[in-house]
């Protein structure tokens, strides 16, 4: 049923909380292809007018290759044999950046951990989490934040 599975992470614990849901979901369900895709926040206008269009590209290209590394260290860790196991980064809001990825790249099904955030920080910051499952075409697999630390 499921073919391609998209992984956002953002190096932090609680989106690696999904890592092992990931494993055992591509393996039970024998999923082809899972792509780890990791986004580099934009920089504001006034960063862009401070530092200047090519200090900016070369920030976002070190923050591209540290994403990758980062990816590259959780693909290895996660040593799955059945899966073809991708690696991406890319400049841009992350859950825009995420709905994109699936529009056009034949994503079956996004796994992702939240960050547990409730109440008015989640209103003020919005939700990455949040926006993703309201906007997705495809299913989402929404680990809680609150059952990594459980395990802990």
């Amino acid at each position: 049923m499921y073919k391609k599975m998209l992984v956002p992470l953002d190096t932090s614990e609680f989106a690696e909380c999904a890592l092992d849901h990931v494993k055992e979901i591509s393996t039970t369900r024998e999923i082809p292809e899972v792509v780890l895709l990791s986004t580099i926040e934009p920089v504001t206008s006034q960063t862009v007018a401070y530092m200047g269009p090519e200090r900016i590209k070369e920030s976002e290209e070190r923050a591209i290759d540290g994403a990758l590394q980062y990816l590259e260290t959780v693909k290895t860790s996660m040593a799955l044999q059945q899966s073809k196991v991708s690696t991406v980064a890319i400049v841009g809001r992350a859950a825009d950046v995420i709905l994109d990825y699936v529009a056009n790249n034949g994503v079956d099904v996004i796994v992702l951990s939240s960050h547990g955030r409730s109440g008015m920080t989640r209103v003020l910051l919005g939700s990455t989490a949040d926006k993703i499952l309201r906007r997705s075409l495809v299913p989402v697999f929404l680990v809680p934040a609150l059952s990594c630390r459980t395990q802990a």
